[in-house]
């Protein structure tokens, strides 16, 4: 067998083999569109259960199932759609829900306007010495109960879309606003109560 006749063998072995390892790969990109497409359709379905469906109970119950169903991107597209809902009651769970999922809500704090006139320059004094961030760090969570508990006797609840918390001398109470953050107002000990208007992003 001469020097050109191997190499030619060799050289359609490869080509055989990168045109085989080719094929599986379309094959493979194929199965990952097909089961993308499948996905996405029913994630469609589910959204559209939750936006549509006229019975509330129907709604609550799809709402548990995704929850429930452990896969991170339904989990966040039932959080999503529930948050934004005109239904009171599947808000308040998809709220429940986003609170429950965090391990700490960053907050950032203004000072109160409507506080009186001394306990705003003080607020002002604090902010300036301590920065504008508020971390609340949700250490330990019953979940089906809607509370929350942390370090410094930290602890709080969810009610439909409202969050309360104590923290030492401390306090706030925290609302939904725009389907993705907390607003409210915060009071922090530091020799006096100090009153801020706080808000944060939950997801």
């Amino acid at each position: 067998m001469g020097v050109r006749h191997v190499f030619m063998v060799v050289v359609a072995l490869v080509s055989a083999m990168t045109a085989a390892g080719g094929a599986q790969a379309q094959e493979s990109i194929d199965s990952i569109l097909e089961k993308a497409r499948a996905q996405a359709q029913e994630t469609e379905k589910l959204k559209k259960i939750l936006n549509e469906e006229p019975d509330q109970n129907v709604r609550l119950a799809a709402f548990g199932l995704m929850i429930e169903n452990g896969d991170p991107t339904m989990h966040a597209v039932a959080v999503e759609a529930g948050l934004a809902s005109a239904d009171s009651l599947l808000q308040a769970a998809a709220f429940q829900e986003a609170i429950m999922s965090l391990d700490r809500i960053h907050l950032e704090l203004t000072v109160d306007s409507s506080a009186a006139q001394e306990i705003q320059e003080k607020s002002k004094a604090y902010l300036a010495k301590n920065g504008d961030a508020l971390v609340l760090e949700l250490a330990k969570k019953e979940r089906k109960a809607g509370t929350f508990s942390g370090r410094a006797g930290f602890k709080g609840e969810v009610t439909g879309t409202h969050l309360t918390y104590v923290w030492g001398r401390g306090s706030g109470v925290l609302e939904l606003k725009d389907d993705d953050a907390v607003t409210g107002k915060v009071t922090v000990y530091s020799g006096a109560y100090l009153e801020f208007l706080a808000t944060g992003k939950i997801r």
